[in-house]
């Protein structure tokens, strides 16, 4: 399939989404798998999530997790439901997770990473959880800088954070917070001057 074929609302995303017009079927949202079974799948398969990094006038959205599985200092984001496209599924996240309604051409595609994380929520909590991570950044406005509210069943707290003050929340020995780190320095490298 050619990328003209591809759905349009998602080349600026530059993770092309190609979803043939026969798949009619879409999960609904709020529709979750029987817990032991979700657990089994996450065994065995590898999820794929939407991580927003948010930037006003050179500083960072950091949340304070209270769910594993990183329950510490990481950006706003979860997992993509089957039959989304990442643009979708990364406006989805903005708004249930942060109150905010962006639109697709503001979010820009940063890059993909893996992340093999020792603890999930889901029990068994120590056989962990394996997702790849489609990164994007939003440069936010005055207005919805201010008007965020995160989703206080995922986050304990949140701040705004300079490179720097990144550095001083975090212990940037451990290798999630190595990743953290270099989702932060892609942020503040493609941020624009206040």
């Amino acid at each position: 399939m050619s990328l003209e074929r591809a759905n349009p609302s998602d080349l600026g995303s530059e993770v092309p989404h190609y979803c043939e017009p026969e798949r009619t079927y879409q999960v609904d949202r709020d529709d979750r798998l029987p817990l032991e079974v979700f657990s089994q799948a996450l065994d065995h398969l590898v999820i794929t999530c939407v991580d927003l990094v948010f930037t006003y006038q050179q500083q960072v959205l950091l949340a304070k997790r209270c769910t594993y599985p990183q329950k510490s200092w990481w950006v706003i984001g979860g997992r993509m439901i089957a039959g989304e496209s990442p643009l979708q599924a990364a406006q989805r996240k903005a708004e249930q997770e942060a109150g905010l309604a962006i639109a697709a051409d503001r979010f820009q595609y940063r890059g993909i990473y893996s992340t093999c994380f020792a603890h999930r929520q889901q029990s068994p909590r120590d056989r962990g959880l394996h997702s790849l991570n489609i990164h994007y950044q939003v440069v936010l406005s005055a207005s919805e800088q201010a008007q965020i509210v995160l989703e206080r069943k995922e986050y304990d707290e949140w701040r705004w954070c300079t490179h720097a003050e990144v550095l001083t929340l975090i212990d940037a020995d451990t290798v999630m917070n190595q990743a953290l780190l270099k989702l932060v320095t892609t942020a503040h490298q493609h941020s624009p001057e206040p």
